[in-house]
């Protein structure tokens, strides 16, 4: 996003907090951040469904072609989507780390959905945040449209 403030001047209010600075992103494009289990298949392909639906292109990092640094693919799809999915799914510490970049580059609540199979346990700094359920993909399939839809509608509103 590159904005001048971050995740958190947002949220209280800081000085720095600048609502028209909207930051430079590639439209359409949603950043996918998860486990990379056989487990979590369905789950993404789910996601990428309902993303498409909505217009919109999913990417997760497996994806990207081409041998550069994961991390740094990492850094610049978070930075340079418009939308992020994160699945807090199985508590792996990589999402956790990646969740945390995303608020540091100045991604904005609108901007970010978090979402996790029932049951998952959330960590301390993120227990408090608006975290989606779901019990299937079946269940996920309606979530994501539903949330994500949201939040474009959101996000386009304030850029006009």
């Amino acid at each position: 996003m590159g904005r001048s403030h971050t995740y958190w001047d947002s949220e209280f209010e800081n000085n720095y907090y600048d609502s028209s600075n909207f930051g430079e992103y590639q439209r359409n494009l949603v950043f996918v951040a998860m486990p990379f289990t056989e487990a979590m298949l369905d789950v993404y392909y789910t996601i990428k469904e309902e993303v498409k639906k909505l217009g919109l292109n999913a990417l997760r990092i497996d994806e990207s072609v081409g041998s550069g640094l994961i991390l740094k693919k990492i850094m610049k799809g978070i930075e340079n989507a418009e939308f992020l999915i994160f699945d807090l799914s199985e508590e792996k510490p990589n999402v956790y780390y990646e969740l945390g970049y995303a608020h540091g580059v100045g991604n904005e609540r609108e901007e970010i959905l978090l979402i996790a199979k029932k049951g998952t346990k959330l960590h301390f700094d993120i227990a408090t945040r608006s975290v989606i359920f779901y019990d299937s993909v079946e269940d996920l399939k309606s979530k994501i449209y539903l949330n994500l839809s949201k939040m474009v509608k959101i996000c386009r509103e304030k850029e006009e």
